[in-house]
């Protein structure tokens, strides 16, 4: 093994062990993006992440109304009713929530969730890449903009091993350069979340 595949080897397995519990190579599960659910892309997918600022409306009752960033434990913090968990969930789901809690204080309450303000989409892209790093990229941007962002391959990664790896699924998602650069439609439409890392073989 030459030195600089023993360096990005390395650099790999750090990340993996950190993100997945995994190692260098092939090893560890993964899916195919091919084989994921093709998402709906609708507004009411969109999922409240840590770092989200988030924008709780109740009709007519501005004491109880709040405009929070979601902390680093996935919670806000709401007058009366104290702390809710908001990551993970979608904003009607939340707003749901919130609503049935205060029934304890108010009379028919009308509750709106809106995100206001995404957190920053920062990924980072290792392995054979021309410049890994930490990139800021646009919301909705996905594995080809982060490839293009890290300058692209380099002369010696593997076309046909490209993983996603995310703190939020069980498994590494896989890529297949020729899919993204054919806009295959399962693996442009698989939108990057902050904190993904992308690992090139």
């Amino acid at each position: 093994m030459s030195t600089r595949s023993f360096a990005s080897c390395a650099l790999i397995g750090t990340f993996v062990v950190v993100f997945a519990g995994g190692g260098c190579g092939s090893s560890g599960p993964y899916v195919w993006a091919g084989n994921l659910p093709t998402p709906t892309g609708s507004s009411s997918d969109v999922i409240i992440n840590d770092g989200d600022t988030v924008n709780v409306r109740v009709f007519n009752q501005d004491p109880l109304s709040t405009r929070e960033k979601v902390r680093v434990d996935g919670k806000i913090s709401m007058p009366v009713i104290g702390e809710v968990m908001a990551r993970g969930k979608r904003p009607a789901q939340l707003a749901s929530e919130i609503q049935e809690r205060l029934k304890a204080v108010v009379v028919a309450p009308s509750v709106s969730v809106t995100i206001e303000q995404g957190v920053e989409l920062k990924v980072s892209v290792v392995g054979e890449v021309r410049n890994s790093g930490v990139f800021q990229l646009d919301p909705g941007a996905n594995v080809l903009h982060a490839l293009a962002a890290a300058g692209g391959l380099n002369d010696y990664a593997d076309t046909d091993k490209i993983f996603v790896i995310r703190k939020s699924l069980p498994q590494r998602v896989r890529f297949r350069y020729s899919d993204l650069r054919a806009a295959d439609p399962k693996s442009i439409k698989f939108t990057l979340q902050a904190g993904d890392v992308i690992v090139v073989e």
